[in-house]
């Protein structure tokens, strides 16, 4: 009777590890499954340029209703260039309410 018993003990300590395998094979896989997508979501391209950027001629800046030139700064000293001129998309001003909040 005694060697039956220690069988039985023998037949659940295979059966717990087998189940501790099986979880942890489980939290594996879904480790893997999340650590792909946070690289797929930090693989999603930003705010692409506009095409006013590209744009190096004050005359084609101005002609174009969606951008603006914005002039070039001289220093007064050595008269020499701090910053290059450059077209830049045009900003959308929202109005203001001339309604006071309440």
């Amino acid at each position: 009777m005694r060697s039956l018993r220690v069988e039985e003990l023998g037949e659940s300590d295979v059966r717990a590890s087998a189940k501790l395998l099986g979880a942890s094979a489980a939290v594996a896989v879904l480790l893997v499954a999340a650590s792909g997508m946070a690289q797929d979501a930090a693989k999603k391209p930003g705010k692409t340029k506009s095409a006013c950027n590209a744009i190096t001629e004050e005359t084609a800046c101005k002609a174009n209703t969606s951008c603006r030139w914005v002039a070039a700064i001289m220093d007064e000293k050595t008269g020499k260039q701090k910053r290059k001129a450059y077209c830049r998309t045009q900003g959308t001003s929202a109005k203001k309410s001339t309604t006071p909040a309440k």
